[in-house]
């Protein structure tokens, strides 16, 4: 299956770039950490000998307590069984990316072949659907209402496994205003957010005494939000700008739901 136009139609080398950043399975998951943490990536291929080997990615990062520092990445890293190459079509190739829910997939030469060649971004197809985009969806009709938050009271620890029973890798900060009834967002905390900060902790670490910081001290504040009446197109040319993730969707200074790189993507591809 591939996405409808307008991602249909033209090759993944038309907009692939070239891979600058990866890691080998012998090296240590500290030296992933910190190359994320460097060059602000949240995929990291796996790549022995100019062979892909598979990826690396945040969540996987965070499940790692901080103060072990003998994991190599081999014991982490996830296989990749959907290839890209070169030559697929850019809507085949974004079902793939959503399929493995990456924000970037290293390219290879062939099936057969898996020497890498380049790398297709989340952002790179965002740039593609803006430039042939020639309806004006509303955030309304692609954004995601269930959504999943976190207090800025709450520990990091807590937020972490939030993060990581939900899957998804942002969290809208909450506060509850009465006099409105309404969700006030007062901030977004990301796994990138905890992994800059430096304070990834696991819930084990915690138990012996180690106090989790709040969540106030990591997440950004102010956010930057959207309502469901603005234009799809706009909220990817902001996203693009910002190097943001996902938007908090708000109505009348009420969180009514949120919107991400991949719900567009998925919208656009049907899934």
């Amino acid at each position: 299956m591939s996405c409808r136009y307008p991602l249909a139609g033209a090759s993944v080398s038309s907009i692939m770039r070239p891979l600058s950043t990866f890691i080998g399975s012998r090296d240590l998951v500290t030296k992933a950490r910190s190359l994320m943490r460097q060059y602000n990536v949240r995929t990291l291929p796996v790549v022995n000998g100019g062979r892909l080997e598979g990826v690396v990615t945040q969540r996987e990062i965070m499940k790692v307590t901080s103060t072990r520092s003998n994991v190599p990445v081999a014991g982490v890293m996830r296989p990749l069984e959907i290839i890209v190459s070169p030559s697929m079509d850019i809507s085949v190739a974004a079902v793939q990316i959503i399929d493995l829910s990456l924000d970037e997939v290293p390219i290879v030469q062939s099936p057969s072949d898996r020497t890498v060649v380049g790398i297709i971004k989340i952002e790179d197809l965002l740039r593609k659907v803006v430039s042939e985009m020639k309806t004006q969806p509303t955030v309304g009709q692609f954004m995601v209402e269930k959504i999943v938050t976190c207090n800025e009271d709450d520990e990091i620890t807590v937020a972490r496994e939030m993060m990581e029973s939900s899957k998804y890798s942002g969290l809208p900060v909450v506060r509850y205003d009465s006099s409105k009834h309404a969700q006030k967002v007062v901030g977004m905390l990301t796994r990138s957010d905890i992994i800059k900060s430096g304070v990834v902790r696991t819930a084990e670490e915690s138990k012996k005494g180690r106090t989790s910081p709040k969540v106030k001290t990591v997440m950004r504040s102010p956010v930057i939000t959207t309502t469901p009446n603005a234009q799809v197109k706009d909220v990817i040319e902001i996203m693009l700008r910002k190097d943001v993730k996902r938007l908090p969707v708000v109505d009348d200074g009420n969180l009514v739901g949120l919107i991400s790189r991949i719900d567009i993507i998925k919208q656009i591809c049907g899934r």
